[in-house]
């Protein structure tokens, strides 16, 4: 929040969304002085839903979404991030260089989307190289979000950004990149002190709502399976290796990341696989017509 009060050259409101955290927060937001609108939700409505929420309550030609484990570099990247924007009008939306607090780890833009390549679908009609861009630090236009009803709120925590920089390519426009604006982020706070476990399963369920949504069925169906089959092996392998090292291994981690992976894709298939075979007998019916 200090790092926005700092930016220069602009004029910005500040809102943060609390999704009801059980820490500090809600007093120290307060505490950093009048300029901060703070919204309070009741529960934890999710990261998309919580971003449209504050956007509704916006009223900037720009949107920017910055998580709450990161912060501007420069004291006008928010002004340069804008100027950037408005000298590219076939952007929608715009990513920043985001580093970890080191300085030793770099998101880069992605330039394609997650395990495209076991897909049939034909993405390369899409404008700009771009395929989507970290959500901890974004700028997108106001207008355009609004057209494309904001984050998709089905996604709780993970691929929503995804999503969102895959429809505005579909709405005709690009997604943009600014190396020269960088914010510090610390990555997965919201998720700290959970098992590791609990993590990758919500990351899972977010991935497997972007398959469905944008993927053909038979190819979603056939991914899930794969991935239940392999985690369910390596989950195995890796919990016969962490009785070597214990709970603190690395070995452990690993084993609870693949249980997940195995769980997510069972829970999937077990909902979901019926609907999706059907809709793969209509989109073969389709075709052979």
């Amino acid at each position: 929040m200090r790092s926005l009060l700092r930016q220069e050259r602009i004029s910005a409101e500040i809102i943060v969304v609390d999704n009801h955290s059980s820490d500090d927060t809600v007093r120290l937001v307060r505490n950093c002085g009048p300029e901060i609108r703070l919204l309070t939700n009741e529960t934890n409505f999710g990261f998309g839903r919580a971003c449209n929420q504050g956007a509704d309550a916006s009223h900037g030609q720009f949107l920017y979404f910055l998580n709450p484990d990161a912060q501007f570099e420069q004291p006008d990247g928010l002004w340069r991030l804008c100027q950037v924007m408005e000298q590219n009008p076939t952007w929608g939306l715009a990513g920043t260089r985001v580093l970890s607090p080191d300085g030793t780890n770099e998101a880069f833009p992605a330039m394609d989307y997650p395990s495209q390549r076991h897909c049939r679908r034909d993405f390369s009609h899409l404008p700009g190289k771009i395929a989507w861009v970290l959500g901890a630090s974004m700028l997108v236009r106001r207008e355009l979000f609004a057209a494309l009803g904001g984050f998709d709120p089905q996604f709780f925590l993970y691929s929503e950004e995804t999503d969102l920089c895959l429809r505005i390519r579909q709405h005709g426009l690009e997604i943009g990149f600014v190396p020269d604006v960088t914010v510090r982020h610390i990555g997965q706070v919201s998720e700290r002190g959970n098992d590791q476990f609990e993590t990758r399963l919500r990351s899972m369920t977010g991935l497997h709502r972007f398959w469905v949504k944008h993927y053909p069925a038979a190819d979603v169906l056939k991914m899930v399976r794969r991935d239940w089959f392999r985690a369910s092996f390596r989950r195995e392998w890796y919990a016969l290796m962490a009785r070597f090292g214990g709970r603190a291994s690395r070995a452990w981690a690993k084993h609870r990341e693949y249980a997940a992976v195995s769980e997510a894709s069972r829970r999937f298939l077990q909902t979901t696989s019926d609907s999706l075979s059907a809709a793969s007998s209509k989109q073969k019916h389709a075709i052979s017509q």
